[in-house]
C-alpha cells in the first residue's frame, strides 16, 4: 500500500489513524441514508418497504412496485441543513453551519395490466411493472472546524513516531521531488525541521512540550455523494403476492479537504513557529448491486415483507495530495507539496437483509416497521495489485452486525395524508463507543386521483468522536461532534 495516511473525518463514526484506502473509506460508502428518495417515505421514517405504491420500494423492498396500478412519474427535490458543534481539548465550541439543496430523484413506473373483458383480471398474475429510474442514496456534504490546546503532544509526535525505523536517505528529498513536489508527506516533514533524528533511524519532534501546549485547530470539508440508477421488475399474483427485482448502478463523488493547524509555544526558540497541513482527496468511481424482495398480503389490512440486497461491488479511483505550510522562528516560510497520486482499488459493501409489515386501517391510515440487518464485518477492500490483508483482518475484528429500526405511522382525512416516523440507526463498530444516531420525521400529503403533492422532514441527530491523530503509547485526544441534519422534501407524482 501507499506510504501515505490520510486522516478522513467521517460524522457517526469513531475514528482512529487509518492509512490510505482502509476500513474507513469502506464503511463511508457501506453506510447509506435509510429514508429513501421519496417526500412519503423521508416523513414515515423510511418504514414504507412493505407498502408499497411509492418508487422509494426500488430503494428498501422492490416488491412493493407490483401494487401500482397505472404509469407513473415523480420527481422528489430537497435542502440539507446541517449544524455541528465541535469541542476539542480545552478549547472553546465551534460551531459549523452548511445549507445544501438536493435532486433526490426521479422516476418512471410502467404498468401492464391483464384485462379481461374490460374489466382488470383477478385471477393469475394481474399485472406486471417497470420501473426506470434515479435516486440518491448518500451525501457527504459536511463540515468540521475543531481548536485547543494540547499539552501531551503534537502532530509532530505522531509524524517522528510514524518514520521511526526509516532511513534518513529516504527522507531526504533529492532534485526531482525539489522541483516537482515531494513523494510523501513525512519527507515535507523531515525537509522542513518539524521533526529531527537523534540517531539513525529514531526521530523525535521538534518542539519542547516542556515549555508550555501548543495550540491546535482543523477544518475537515467533505462534498458529494453517491446516487443510483435504478431498473426494477414487479409482478402482482392476485393481489396476494408481490415479487420484485431490480439492478443498479452507482456513481460514487467524494472529495475531502481536511487541514491541521498548530502554533507552536513562543518560549520555544531556534526551530518552528506554526505550520498548516491540508490533505485533500478525492474519490470517484461507480459499482452495481441487486435487490430482491417479496411482500404477502393475506388480507386488505396486513402486508408482510422480506429484502435481500445484495453487496455492492465498488471500483474506485483516489487521486489525492498533500500541502505543508511552516513559518519557522526566524521567519523563513517553507511552502511544500507532494505530487498528485492516483490509485485504482475495489470496496465490497455488505449484503443487507430486511423485514417489513404493515397494517392498513382500511381508509383512515397505517402503521409500519422496517428492521434491517447489515454485516459491516464483511466488507472487503481489494486491488490488482494490493491484497489489504491488514485491513481486511481489521475490518472483521472493528466491525460487527448492526441493526437499524424503522417505523412510520400515516393518518388519511378524504385526500389528505398526515404522517410520522422515528428510526435508530445501529453502532457498526464492534467496541462500544459514543456513536448514536436516531432520526425523527412527520409530513404531509394530498393525493388526487391522477397527481399527488408530498411533503417530508427529518430531523437526524448524531453523536459521535472524530480523532484527529493516534500515537501509539500516547493518549488520543477526540473531538465531540453533536450533528444535526434537518432534512426538506417535496415529491410530485403524476399518473398517466
Amino acid at each position: 500500500m501507499k506510504k501515505i495516511t490520510i486522516l478522513i473525518a467521517i460524522f457517526g463514526l469513531l475514528i482512529t489513524k487509518v492509512d490510505a484506502q482502509s476500513d474507513i473509506d469502506a464503511l463511508r460508502f457501506s453506510q447509506t441514508p435509510v429514508l429513501g428518495s421519496t417526500a412519503r417515505s423521508l416523513a414515515l421514517g423510511g418504514a414504507s418497504g412493505a407498502l408499497g405504491a411509492d418508487q422509494s420500494a426500488v430503494l428498501s423492498n422492490p416488491a412493493g412496485l407490483g401494487q401500482y396500478k397505472t404509469n407513473v412519474f415523480n420527481v422528489s427535490l430537497g435542502t440539507n441543513s446541517l449544524k455541528n458543534k465541535s469541542s476539542y481539548l480545552s478549547g472553546s465550541a465551534r460551531t459549523s453551519n452548511l445549507f445544501s439543496p438536493q435532486f433526490t430523484g426521479i422516476n418512471l413506473v410502467f404498468t401492464d395490466r391483464r384485462m379481461r373483458g374490460g374489466n382488470p383480471e383477478k385471477k393469475g398474475w394481474v399485472n406486471t411493472n417497470f420501473q426506470l429510474g434515479y435516486n440518491k442514496i448518500a451525501s457527504f456534504d459536511k463540515n468540521i472546524s475543531y481548536t485547543g490546546s494540547n499539552t501531551q503532544n503534537s502532530f509532530t509526535d505522531y509524524v517522528a513516531n510514524y518514520v521511526q525505523g526509516t532511513s534518513a536517505t529516504d527522507l531526504d528529498a533529492n532534485d526531482e521531488q525539489l522541483s516537482q513536489g515531494f513523494y510523501y508527506f513525512d519527507n515535507m516533514f523531515w525537509y522542513s525541521y518539524l521533526i529531527d533524528s537523534s540517531s539513525n533511524r529514531n526521530y523525535f519532534a521538534n518542539y519542547d512540550p516542556a515549555n508550555g501546549p501548543v495550540s491546535q485547530s482543523g477544518k475537515v470539508i467533505t462534498r458529494g455523494g453517491m446516487g443510483e440508477y435504478n431498473f426494477a421488475f414487479a409482478a402482482n399474483f392476485e393481489h396476494k403476492v408481490y415479487f420484485g427485482g431490480g439492478l443498479n448502478i452507482t456513481q460514487v463523488n467524494y472529495t475531502e479537504t481536511n487541514t491541521f493547524s498548530e502554533i507552536d509555544n513562543p518560549l520555544t526558540i531556534g526551530n518552528w513557529r506554526s505550520f498548516d497541513f491540508k490533505r485533500n482527496l478525492e474519490t470517484k468511481g461507480y459499482g452495481v448491486n441487486g435487490r430482491l424482495g417479496v411482500i404477502f398480503r393475506p388480507n386488505n389490512n396486513i402486508r408482510i415483507g422480506g429484502t435481500l440486497h445484495t453487496p455492492t461491488k465498488l471500483v474506485l479511483t483516489d487521486n489525492y495530495n498533500d500541502e505543508l505550510y511552516v513559518v519557522q522562528d526566524d521567519g523563513a516560510v517553507d511552502d511544500l507539496s507532494t505530487i498528485e497520486k492516483e490509485f485504482k482499488y475495489n470496496i465490497t459493501t455488505p449484503a443487507k437483509y430486511g423485514l417489513q409489515a404493515a397494517y392498513i386501517f382500511g381508509k383512515q391510515g397505517l402503521i409500519s416497521a422496517e428492521l434491517e440487518s447489515i454485516d459491516y464485518s464483511t466488507m472487503n477492500l481489494s486491488s490488482t495489485d494490493e491484497l489489504f490483508e491488514a485491513s481486511n483482518d481489521n475490518i472483521a475484528n472493528k466491525y460487527r452486525s448492526t441493526l437499524n429500526l424503522k417505523v412510520g405511522g400515516e393518518y388519511v382525512i378524504n385526500s389528505f395524508r398526515l404522517r410520522g416516523g422515528f428510526a435508530s440507526i445501529g453502532n457498526p463498530l464492534a467496541e462500544d463507543s459514543e456513536y448514536s444516531r436516531k432520526i425523527i420525521s412527520g409530513g404531509f400529503g394530498m393525493h388526487e386521483q391522477n397527481w399527488a403533492f408530498d411533503f417530508g422532514m427529518s430531523r437526524d441527530m448524531t453523536n459521535d468522536v472524530y480523532v484527529p491523530y493516534s500515537i501509539a503509547g500516547m493518549p488520543s485526544n477526540g473531538v465531540n461532534n453533536k450533528l444535526t441534519n434537518t432534512r426538506l422534501m417535496i415529491t410530485l407524482t403524476t399518473k398517466f
